[in-house]
Parts: structure tokens; sequence; C-alpha cells
């Protein structure tokens, strides 16, 4: 019975750590999709403010 034991225990042991790794990578995973998320914003607010500066330079010309 004291083998089987410890082959339990050590299946235990190897989810247990099978576990942590399996989260860790889901972290980076995370991580790594919110950084491309962040940056796809940033991209798109400059286009953004883009856009409005040349539309109030096409205002501006107007005016004159």
């Amino acid at each position: 019975m004291h083998v089987m034991d410890q082959i339990a225990n050590q299946r235990v042991r190897d989810n247990i750590e099978l576990a942590e790794q399996l989260r860790a990578g889901r972290r980076l995973h995370s991580l790594r999709r919110a950084d491309r998320m962040e940056v796809k914003a940033e991209r798109r607010m400059f286009q953004a403010w883009s856009r409005a500066a040349k539309l109030r330079r096409g205002l501006e010309s107007l005016d004159y």
C-alpha cells in the first residue's frame, strides 16, 4: 500500500505543477493580448487625432 500512496502523491504533485504552468501560460497570453489591444487603441487614437487636425486645417482654410 505504501507504494500506491507514493504513486498517488507524486501524481497529485505532478498535476499541481502542471496546473501552475498552465496558469502562468494563460497569464502571459492575457498580458500579451492586453498589450496588443493597447497598441491598437493608441494607433486608433493617433489616427483620430490626425483626422481631427486635418479637418481643423480644412475648416481654418475656409474661414480665410
